[in-house]
């Protein structure tokens, strides 16, 4: 698996501890030292409270009482600052509001690190616990009116399926499928795919079959290919090959549904669909992402059929909602490998549910066939340029 970043882009607010150390004077024979012992008397201070209590089901007492330091602050209650971005905290001026008081939760677990949602109400709560106790890396708070936050945007991050089979190394065999899934953060975004077979300079090696990226220096090498190709700043990669991409659409996600745009049958990829609206395992979704042969427009259009994947299986998280997300990621981890640390999958994977899915654009890379060192490419065309423009903004222009 790659290395994975820290999970540090939000300010933590830290108490500062100070201590006083008193030297000792030995009393010599000759003297008399008499020591008075100070009497301190502490009075712990009444603090009189109208707020009822909170509950939040399936969460952790530590978590529920992070939510709760994070209302009674908002609303004046209580001066100690919640464990929240400084984005967020900027934005709060205590005064006394009615908070929710009772709520929902759900908790797992991802790279060894507590990921939770909260949802109070119509407030959103994304928190993650390392070792460290409880923060919040994002949510919205409408109730109170605290706007929402999901980290920094537009989020960039790159989509890699690997033609990796069972018992293979996925990040060491050729890169089938390549997509750019951008959020500008306003409900906005696209997938941008990019032909396999498109002919690109690679570092070190120079111009070859991008899908040689990753087999040839694993996500790092494909990453660096990437951003020389597009000029873009990414987040960072997910991973996956042909069993995870089964499991995960599958068992995990449960299927997909989707429209098939017209009769595909090819059996080198084993896909056997009448076109129009239905259901697909994982399996079948596998079939249709892979079916190529029997395309007219060849690896242009499969790479816009695995666009569609994509929206779909986004679809079927918002039908689970915020609360299926940490399952969701937990039960994914065997099956792939990213260098997104979890505060960056839960914030990207919930700003993706709230994102207009719907209208979501689906493009490939303009391209056209050749051939270059007898093998069959796709050079791409300089119109590329305008997608890496617009995806700087986390959007396509229509």
């Amino acid at each position: 698996m790659p290395s994975r970043p820290s999970l540090s882009r939000f300010v933590l607010v830290t108490l500062l501890v100070t201590s006083c150390s008193v030297a000792e004077v030995a009393p010599t024979a000759t003297s008399t030292t008499t020591s008075t012992v100070p009497t301190t008397t502490t009075v712990p201070p009444t603090t009189t409270s109208t707020i009822p209590p909170l509950t939040i089901t399936g969460a952790p007492p530590e978590l529920t009482a992070a939510v709760e330091a994070f209302y009674q602050f908002v609303s004046g209650e209580a001066t100690v600052v919640p464990r929240a971005p400084e984005a967020v905290l900027v934005t709060i001026t205590p005064s006394p509001v009615e908070t929710p008081r009772a709520g929902v939760a759900s908790v797992a677990t991802f790279y060894h690190q507590q990921i939770a949602t909260v949802e109070m109400g119509g407030d959103l709560f994304l928190a993650i616990d390392d070792g460290s106790g409880w923060r919040f890396a994002g949510g919205d708070w409408p109730s109170v009116g605290v706007p929402a936050y999901f980290g920094s945007t537009p989020k960039l991050v790159a989509v890699i399926g690997s033609d990796a089979r069972p018992g293979e190394d996925i990040t060491r065999k050729l890169g089938d499928s390549i997509h750019i899934v951008a959020l500008d953060g306003s409900g906005g975004g696209g997938v941008v795919g990019i032909p396999r077979d498109s002919y690109v300079p690679i570092p070190g090696i120079g111009r070859r079959k991008i899908t040689s990226a990753l087999s040839s220096g694993g996500p790092p090498l494909m990453m660096d290919t990437l951003r020389g190709l597009t000029g873009l700043g990414f987040d960072g990669y997910v991973v996956t090959g042909f069993v995870g991409f089964q499991e995960m659409l599958g068992s995990i996600l449960g299927g997909i549904n989707l429209s098939v745009p017209y009769a595909i049958y090819d059996s080198a990829a084993g896909a056997a669909l009448e076109p129009g609206e239905q259901y697909l395992s994982g399996p079948t979704a596998l079939s249709f992402a892979r079916a190529r042969k029997s395309l007219f427009g060849g690896d242009l259009t499969r790479s816009q059929h695995q666009g569609m994947i994509l929206i779909a299986a986004a679809k079927r998280v918002r039908a689970g909602g915020y609360g299926a997300i940490p399952r969701l990621m937990e039960m994914s981890e065997p099956w792939m490998a990213t260098d997104l640390s979890a505060e960056h999958l839960l914030t990207f994977s919930a700003l993706a549910v709230r994102a207009d899915l719907d209208n979501m654009a689906n493009v490939v890379a303009p391209g056209s066939p050749g051939w270059a060192g007898g093998a069959s490419v796709v050079f791409l065309h300089d119109s590329a340029t305008q997608l890496w423009e617009d995806l700087a903004d986390g959007g396509i222009a229509s």
